[in-house]
């Protein structure tokens, strides 16, 4: 299994991720033989809240930063046009780009 990185609580703040909830899950992969086989995995979601709308969602990537495509098409829009996001969203952009 992979090993778990453990996020600060500053670095959650920064990412703004609310909550994580960890679940455990079984994966089913076709074995060539033509048999399933069964591997349990971990799942890491995060709660957020979208920085063009303001709605919570549960994203499973820690780097997201909009609630579905058109929120994030709007932000990228509103940041190629110069207008600076919310927060400290103009930093963080930088970042991911």
């Amino acid at each position: 299994m992979k090993k778990q990185e453990i996020i600060t609580t500053k670095e959650m703040c920064r990412q703004n991720i609310i909550a994580v909830k960890v679940t455990d899950e079984t994966r089913k992969y076709n074995n060539t033989l033509g048999g399933t086989v069964t591997k349990p995995i971990r799942r890491t979601k995060y709660l957020k809240i979208c920085w063009m709308c303001g709605s919570p969602y549960e994203s499973f990537k820690s780097s997201s930063y909009a609630c579905s495509q058109r929120c994030t098409n709007n932000l990228l829009y509103a940041r190629k046009m110069g207008y600076n996001p919310p927060a400290n969203m103009d930093q963080l952009t930088k970042e991911k780009m």
